[in-house]
């Protein structure tokens, strides 16, 4: 038996539990045995987005273990004609005739010619429907912002009911100010995650921060709640009781008689089959259970500070996250920030060059190594006026170790002059000539910059046409899906970019003496382009026992651009 559900609103899984009881009488009806189920809750089939149980259901029917599939209606299992290939295929591996019951379409045959033209017939008019509901979604949607209906919760900010949540505009005006003050968004993550700053949506649980619950596997006993409820083996109340208060739930709440209550229960404590993670997010929620703690990066404090929302204009993105759509009209919330602030904040931040932020401070972050763990070393000050280079013992990151620092200044001194004596050698400079139409050149920076914006242009203009009817949505999501390969081939572009050594050289003169003046008088960016264009990465070695001395010897040989 396969059910699904599209939209839960309640997380109850009320839609699935009345197509599994309809199912169930027809399998009765049919003189079937029980039937195992699988079901998907709150997943759109059109959506393209994994369904496991679906899945898991054709592998079954490969396997030659599913001898029958009973669902309440044809559009519940697809909602794509390709979908209904993927269960032909599956049941056409099997010799043994697989019947199929649609109870609002009765028993097709899809071993028969016949039975799969009917079959086909019938998706191609499911699919039609489902262009049509999302044609009529989208002009409702384009409406609703013209006349500046907020469409859903405003977010971060604000309350359910659109009232304004203090705490959290004040820091939203904060970083608004910090952007505007051309401060980088990495530094304003940092200070946030260091101040305790509670991200949107912190402590609440979905679907995604149940799985990387489990991930992690920081919470043995949330996790095994969560494999509880997600298998297929029964669970009694008071089990589940014990396991929920066990993980952190309310006391008061995390009883037998509270978990039967529930509505989903009947799904767990029958064997039928498991909670998706929806429903499990919520029912962690519901028992008391806090989430683990989320953390500011640059992409969030950069997606919070720029939504319309946030001055009090409605924002219309089809296809796109909020906070990259066109303010098409003023809706009736009370405002935090002004439209002429976002607006200034939309343009820092949508500039190609940002993505390199201000003036570097540090000559070598990012290129010596941890001879620990092998992460990346960063720049910070020090409490004398100097400055070192550290391993970060990031929040969400279990690779670096945080056990390893070296002095910043020395370090500098001893790698400029690796540096200059490199560049000071003839066979640098021949090689810098041969190497000046070579990978990462700035034409090639340039030419990303300029794609991704472009790119903005093309999701903004072809987003409007789809929305007036005026685009299939197969072509949107067929151009989507090209300019996604586009963005990400362009960010890896500027991810990897390292300066040309022709170019970064075009200006230091020759002579060892004249470069050594030229160094110390460069702008950091360009000393910093030179060693990013020459060296790939320098290990610093462990500090030895009761040492508290710079140490040369600790700094590895630079491993050498070929």
């Amino acid at each position: 038996m396969y059910a699904r559900i599209s939209l839960d609103r309640t997380g109850q899984a009320l839609g699935v539990q009345r197509q599994v009881e309809e199912c169930r009488e027809r399998c009765r009806s049919l003189g079937w045995p029980e039937p195992k189920v699988y079901s998907d809750n709150d997943i759109s089939a059109r959506s393209g987005k994994r369904r496991p149980s679906f899945e898991q259901l054709l592998l079954d029917v490969e396997s030659g273990y599913v001898d029958g599939i009973v669902a309440w209606h044809l559009d519940r299992v697809l909602r794509r004609v390709v979908d209904l290939e993927r269960v032909l295929d599956a049941i056409e591996s099997q010799k043994a005739a697989v019947p199929v019951v649609f109870l609002q379409a009765g028993e097709i045959d899809l071993m028969t010619p016949s039975g799969r033209l009917l079959a086909r017939i019938l998706a191609a008019v499911a699919a039609n429907e489902g262009d049509v509901k999302s044609a009529r979604l989208s002009a409702q949607r384009a409406q609703a912002a013209q006349s500046g209906q907020a469409h859903g919760p405003l977010g971060y900010g604000y309350d359910d009911h659109q009232r304004i949540i203090p705490e959290e505009a004040e820091v939203i005006r904060e970083v608004a100010q910090r952007v505007l003050d051309r401060e980088t968004l990495y530094s304003i993550a940092s200070d946030l995650n260091a101040r305790g700053v509670a991200t949107p949506g912190s402590g609440r649980w979905d679907a995604r921060r149940v799985d990387r619950a489990v991930e992690r596997n920081q919470r043995p006993e949330v996790v095994a709640v969560i494999a509880a409820v997600r298998g297929n083996a029964a669970v009694a109340a008071g089990a589940l009781a014990r396991m929920l208060r066990r993980a952190g739930g309310t006391p008061a709440l995390c009883t037998a008689a509270w978990v039967r209550d529930q509505p989903w229960v009947d799904h767990v404590s029958s064997g039928d089959h498991g909670l998706d993670d929806s429903t499990v997010a919520r029912l962690l929620a519901s028992a008391g259970i806090p989430a683990d703690r989320s953390y500011w990066r640059a992409a969030n404090v950069r997606a919070m500070v720029r939504r319309g929302s946030l001055c009090g204009w409605r924002e219309f993105s089809p296809g796109q996250r909020g906070g990259y759509g066109e303010l098409v009209s003023q809706g009736d919330w009370t405002p935090i920030l002004s439209k002429a602030v976002i607006e200034d904040i939309r343009r820092i931040t949508d500039r190609p060059s940002a993505r390199r932020g201000r003036e570097p401070k540090y000559l070598l972050a990012g290129i010596l190594k941890c001879g620990k763990c092998g992460s990346s070393l960063a720049g910070s000050p020090t409490g004398n006026g100097g400055f070192r280079y550290a391993c970060s013992k990031q929040p969400g990151r279990s690779h670096t170790c945080g056990g390893l620092t070296i002095t910043g200044p020395q370090t500098d001194v001893v790698i400029s002059m690796a540096i200059i004596d490199a560049v000071a050698e003839a066979k640098v400079r021949s090689g810098a000539i041969k190497r000046r139409s070579g990978n990462g050149s700035a034409a090639a920076v340039a030419a990303a910059e300029t794609e991704i914006v472009e790119l903005a242009r093309l999701r903004k203009h072809y987003g409007l046409e789809f929305a007036a009817n005026r685009l299939h949505e197969d072509e949107w999501d067929a151009l989507r899906e090209g300019w996604a390969i586009r963005q990400r081939e362009a960010e890896r572009v500027l991810g990897q970019w390292t300066p040309n050594l022709h170019a970064v050289l075009s200006d230091v003169p020759k002579k060892r003496a004249d470069i050594e003046s030229w160094w110390n008088t460069a702008p950091m960016r360009r000393r910093r382009d030179i060693v990013r264009a020459l060296v790939e990465s320098i290990e610093i070695a462990p500090r030895g026992k009761s040492n508290n001395r710079f140490d040369d010897s600790r700094i590895g040989e630079p491993i050498w651009r070929a």
